[in-house]
């Protein structure tokens, strides 16, 4: 059947706010995209959130500068945005400020042990770009002890930070195994102390702890065994898909250069050779991938040459020749026997 003309033009009038609606939603959103790269371009740094006094992930070292595993991942982002990686203002936040400094527009990127969960996304309005981080819950002890294994702390007293998901997970343990464990609230210090027989937190921070509070760090432990995965990402705001882009490309590229053996002190030298299609976008010698970004072609090459791949990053900050000794476990590229691994470079 035809339509009347009173039906046509209540048609048009439908399509027209049906393109209108449409329009609306497409240009605000692009213009919303492009925001935080441009005001980090206007300012020409970086807002970076840390947790401050935290030695081998994120702290102020003798020479008065920012240093540890995080603050790298600040200075990979100016280095690839602003082509420096010494134009980042480090901003301060803790855990109840970490998320409120991004909706606030105080920090433009949140560098910090905050576990990608989906109910933090829906409830601070952040994203996780990346997990440059699989951590997990464990238990620290005295090598004095009788404890070897999570088993062994039935009847034990176990120190844990309160009202934390640690707390929880530890309670859930207990009730699971039928554990008369006693719990403690209390940090790392009381620990050290006495006050426990066991303390548990993401295995870094008890790593970090056993290095930097303990009094020998020789004396104590860390069980094997995780009750937990802990999968850490950077944070940003949730409404600037492309800032996202930038944050999560540059977590990948670091693991990708790792695998592909490129690093900060061969990285010139490889852009003399023919590549792979991924290694030659990862070393600027196709621009491509910054054009889509909306960064320069040299962005990669920027940040490789300040703070070399994701395994340099991860030893010196955290690996065996640093005060934390920490074994990279899942941290190691999937080829090998890790979790680490990028998505095509293409």
């Amino acid at each position: 059947m035809g339509l009347h003309m009173g039906e046509k033009r209540l048609g048009r009038t439908l399509l027209a706010l049906g393109l209108g609606i449409a329009l609306s939603g497409i240009w605000p959103a692009r213009e919303a995209l492009a925001g935080t790269l441009q005001e980090v371009k206007a300012r020409r740094d970086v807002r970076c959130g840390v947790f401050p006094d935290d030695p081998g992930r994120s702290a102020i070292d003798k020479s008065g500068r920012w240093a540890g595993f995080y603050v790298d991942f600040c200075r990979a982002v100016a280095a690839a945005v602003l082509g420096n990686p010494d134009f980042v203002t480090y901003v301060e936040v803790g855990p109840e400020t970490r998320f409120t400094s991004l909706v606030e527009k105080k920090t433009d990127v949140v560098m910090y042990s905050s576990t990608w969960t989906l109910s933090r996304e829906s409830r601070y309005h952040v994203a996780f770009p990346a997990i440059y981080l699989f951590d997990g819950q464990g238990f620290m002890v005295r090598k004095r002890s009788a404890i070897r294994s999570v088993d062994d702390l039935d009847g034990k007293t176990v120190c844990v930070t309160e009202n934390t998901t640690t707390h929880a997970n530890l309670q859930n343990l207990i009730t699971r195994r039928g554990f008369k464990t006693k719990v403690v609230f209390a940090n790392g210090d009381a620990f050290f102390r006495g006050s426990c027989d066991a303390y548990s937190a993401d295995a870094m921070n008890l790593a970090v702890n056993r290095a930097h509070r303990a009094d020998n760090p020789a004396d104590y432990e860390i069980l094997a065994e995780r009750i937990s995965r802990e999968p850490v990402s950077p944070a940003v705001r949730d409404d600037d898909a492309q800032w996202l882009r930038i944050v999560r490309t540059v977590v990948h590229a670091l693991i990708l250069a790792e695998e592909l053996g490129i690093s900060r002190d061969n990285v010139e030298r490889q852009r003399q050779g023919r590549h792979s299609p991924e290694a030659e976008a990862l070393l600027g010698q196709t621009p491509f991938l910054g054009e889509q970004l909306g960064l320069e072609g040299s962005w990669s090459l920027q940040m490789l040459k300040a703070v070399g791949n994701y395994g340099e990053i991860y030893n010196r900050n955290f690996g065996s020749g640093s005060p934390i000794g920490m074994e990279r476990g899942l941290n190691r590229p999937w080829s090998q026997g890790g979790v680490l691994f990028a998505p095509l470079f293409k």
